[in-house]
């Protein structure tokens, strides 16, 4: 680094700077012709003037962000230097010699790399709390400044020096990210270069070679000289294939080289290359123990890699080589989430890794139909979403085939896991810091536990993907489909991709929808939901001598409006589907059930009440009775045992509230809970809180519940029905946009919240039927389509077949209406038929119809299950 690069660096600080410490550095260095800096008195005395002018801006600064503790307090540690001592007795070490200099140059480091930490954290939570402020960058300048004059004072040919060039190169590469300094990355490459071509005998060369290799991949970026990425790929490629885990990154740039390569120029000879890399040096499995808790930035990058090579050239407008090895890339990313969110893992930190994962489902669902068959897509589909359900519910796995003293060993540690699981989770630590440290100890050693018995039962033949990422063929999953149609909707670019799946035996078939695109589903999406925002907080909307236009989330309810959706709706997706099932209007029971199994967008959608409801015209109800799946295995799943079940003497638990603290009063719960108790026999209903089933006590049992009564009651129970406020919660819920929020939604009791992970604990046998009458139950968290949290899918978790359920509000005044029908049906008399549940939601629904209400006060009820 010459004097002329010093003084424009200087002067790229003076220029926002009117201080005289400052200016007097910049014109002393632009005095300077030789490659060295004149090191004189005068220049040491404008160089110390400047260091604790940016120390003291800095400590400013500091005490600035400190104020924020209360709001950034997750991030405190990384914001907040706590190496610097307050500015007004700070010393800085000696500028006299070369330790001294180099010194002060790392704390100018530290001050530029936290202040531009801490500006990414707050833009990132969208607070303007540091500005993008001049001293930032004038601290780095001013780096650079110390260590070319260390430098100057450091023996040639020392490890000293070396370890001093690095640390340069470091600064000039930080620097070149700024406007106007790209062409620092030049001095780089020859800095390291020729650090490369003269090796210090006895260093180790890789940390000079990534960054050699970063610079060129950089100025790439700038410049745009493929020869850059050319020698970029021959450097690292001598380390590409080594299994040390220090050259993971080295992979990593292989990859990126290929990519920008590809995406620079094109061509089949390179293409080729990049997916081979990618699959080989990213997502092989082969790779998987060097990787250890970085698969969410390793599914990050091959995302990014694949999104790279897809703007450059379509994946329809490859050829079929190319397009079968990006599904072998596919097949390698679907795994990765499974690794984010092993079996066992903190709640709080399994959910907002798989945000990473989003949509990662329909990417590989599309690519497979383009370039396999239809089945194999479902199998990929399949795979990709769920994950935190699958995962979570794998703790409950059966050990049975393993060896005994592996089993013997699984049976004890799963329970002891799960319980530390949830209890650090739901438990709130403040102020018993000490206790939680014990406690996350215990559950650290357990999760140890756990997996190093998995890695053994990995090792007995016939159990090698004991607790791996699933591999379910569609042949089983086809299954699902025994008792009627299942439907898979997948919206992408252009269209719409269907998959209709007949029969266990009827294969899959690909139906592609045009008219319906992604933009188009999501805008559609939208609008509801504007729609239902809108029609809940406006005052208009409430009779001011009723209460029953009330919804059950605390919120005026939703009014009328929407038929244009579900006519949209129903020409451009419904519709088409019923045609090619070549299905003919018919009622009652004469209609087939139908499962659909939606993704994306198309989860937030009312696919059951599409139709054109303008006056005598068709909708999907004239011809089937829709349900919902969350996944063709959930189906499989809520058949199993369910004989056995419905055989069974039903037990039916009625949690209800009509006034939850600080929300607007339910009246018509309490007429909901009297009409569902006069059409189930006494001695079905379960006694909550150890109360007797006396005339006086109905009304106290079962219209006001407390949360540990419905939880201790709950595991008795084969049918449940929650009558209540319901709240959903997600990502978007929180300043911090964190994904587990989604575990705290729930139903609103007489002393609090009935949670989602409060459900995540219990093991219910006997679960058959569960009716949510609360809003919201089955909305979901949107940052988290493919995960399906919300409290419809925990109730499956925990057990239960059939549920009913809501996708936005209800009316209060509905519930009791519907309730009564569902319950009527099911308890006409002789043995439960789990049909009855889908067909008695209809009638109720086609009832509320043909008396002219809206779609938005019937629409919003689904059926989920079997």
């Amino acid at each position: 680094m010459d004097c002329t690069s010093l003084s424009g660096s200087m002067l790229a600080c003076g220029t926002h700077s009117n201080d005289p410490a400052i200016q007097s550095l910049e014109e002393a260095l632009s005095r300077s012709s030789s490659s060295n800096v004149e090191y004189t008195r005068k220049v040491k005395k404008a160089m110390d003037d400047s260091y604790y002018v940016v120390y003291k801006g800095a400590i400013h600064i500091f005490h600035h962000i400190s104020r924020l503790h209360d709001f950034f307090s997750p991030y405190e540690s990384t914001v907040i230097p706590k190496e610097f001592p307050d500015s007004d007795n700070h010393v800085a070490p000696s500028m006299d010699s070369a330790k001294g200099l180099s010194l002060r140059c790392q704390t100018l480091a530290t001050i530029y790399k936290n202040i531009v930490r801490a500006q990414t954290i707050f833009r990132s939570e969208q607070v303007m709390a540091v500005e993008r402020i001049e001293l930032c960058e004038c601290s780095l300048h001013l780096a650079l400044v110390f260590s070319q004059i260390a430098l100057q004072k450091t023996k040639q040919s020392s490890s000293r020096r070396h370890h001093r060039l690095l640390g340069q190169i470091q600064l000039l590469s930080e620097r070149a990210k700024l406007p106007d300094f790209e062409k620092d990355l030049n001095q780089v490459v020859v800095m390291c270069r020729e650090m490369l071509e003269h090796p210090l005998e006895g260093t180790q060369p890789l940390q000079l070679v990534q960054r050699y290799a970063e610079s060129l991949l950089s100025r790439f970026d700038s410049f745009h000289n493929t020869a850059d990425l050319e020698e970029s790929i021959r450097v690292l490629q001598q380390y590409a294939n080594n299994p040390a885990r220090e050259l993971r990154d080295c992979r990593v740039m292989v990859c990126d080289a290929r990519c920008k390569l590809f995406s620079s120029c094109g061509g089949a000879d390179n293409l080729t290359p990049v997916i081979s890399a990618i699959q080989h040096l990213l997502l092989a499995s082969v790779w998987d123990n060097e990787w250890h808790d970085f698969d969410d930035d390793r599914l990050e990058k091959g995302r990014a890699f694949l999104a790279a090579i897809f703007r450059r050239q379509p994946a329809a407008q490859m050829d079929q080589q190319n397009g079968v090895a990006l599904l072998e890339v596919y097949r390698g990313m679907v795994r990765l989430p499974y690794r984010m969110m092993e079996v066992g893992m903190d709640l709080h930190l399994g959910l907002p890794r798989l945000i990473r994962a989003q949509g990662l489902a329909s990417e590989a669902f599309e690519h497979a139909l383009l370039f396999s068959s239809p089945e194999r897509a479902v199998e990929m589909l399949e795979k990709s979403r769920d994950v935190f359900w699958t995962q979570t519910l794998r703790l409950r796995s059966s050990f049975d085939g393993l060896p005994l003293h592996i089993a013997e060993r699984l049976k004890f540690v799963t329970p002891k896991l799960e319980s530390y699981i949830h209890m650090m989770f739901g438990t709130n630590w403040e102020g018993e810091n000490i206790r939680a440290e014990q406690e996350l100890d215990v559950l650290r050693r357990t999760q140890d536990e756990f997996q190093s018995l998995a890695e053994e039962a990995r090792q007995v033949a016939g159990f090698e993907r004991f607790m791996a990422d699933p591999e379910t063929p569609f042949s089983s999953l086809a299954i699902a489909a025994q008792k009627g149609p299942v439907v898979i909707l997948a919206a992408r670019e252009m269209s719409t991709d269907v998959i209709i799946i007949r029969s266990p035996t009827s294969g899959a078939e690909h139906l592609v929808l045009g008219g319906m695109s992604f933009k188009r589903l999501s805008g559609l999406s939208l609008k509801l939901k504007v729609f239902n925002t809108r029609s809940r907080n406006s005052q208009d909307d409430i009779s001011h001598d009723s209460a029953d236009d009330l919804s059950r989330a605390g919120r005026p309810a939703v009014r009328a409006g929407g038929a244009q959706l579900l006519n949209i709706l129903w020409q451009e997706v419904v519709r088409p589907v019923i045609s090619a099932l070549g299905y003919q209007k018919a009622a009652g029971r004469d209609r087939p059930r139908l499962w659909w199994c939606p993704t994306g967008h198309f989860m937030t959608v009312p696919l059951h009440a599409a139709g054109d409801h303008s006056g005598d015209g068709d909708c999907c109800s004239d011809y089937v009775v829709s349900s919902y799946t969350r996944s063709l295995q959930a189906l499989s799943n809520a058949r199993q045992g369910l004989e056995s079940i419905i055989a069974s003497d039903p037990k039916a638990l009625l949690v209800a509230e009509t006034n939850a603290p600080n929300l607007i009063p339910l009246p018509n719960v309490a007429k909901e809970i009297a009409a569902v108790r006069s059409v189930i026999p006494s001695r079905v209903i379960i006694s909550l809180g150890g109360k007797s089933e006396s005339a006086d006590s109905v009304e106290a049992d079962h219209t006001s519940t407390r949360i540990q009564d419905a939880i201790e009651a709950l595991p008795q129970a084969s049918i449940v029905h929650l009558a209540c406020h319901g709240i959903q919660r997600d990502a978007k819920d929180t300043i911090f946009h964190y994904a587990s929020r989604a575990l705290s939604s729930g139903f609103c009791l007489k002393d609090g919240t009935l949670k989602i992970q409060h459900f995540l604990r219990l093991g219910m046998p006997r679960a058959f039927f569960v009716f949510l009458s609360a809003c919201e139950s089955a909305k979901g968290d949107e940052t988290q389509l493919d995960e399906s949290v919300h409290m419809a899918a925990a109730m499956m978790f925990c057990g239960f077949r059939s549920a009913v359920a809501t996708m936005w509000n209800m009316y209060d005044l509905d519930g009791p209406e519907v309730a009564k029908a569902i319950y009527a049906e099911l308890f006409k008399g002789g043995p439960f038929n789990p049909d009855d549940i889908p067909y008695a939601l209809d009638a109720a629904v086609q009832s509320m119809r043909t008396r002219g209400l809206p779609p938005s006060r019937w629409a919003t009820y689904v059926h989920m299950g079997v």
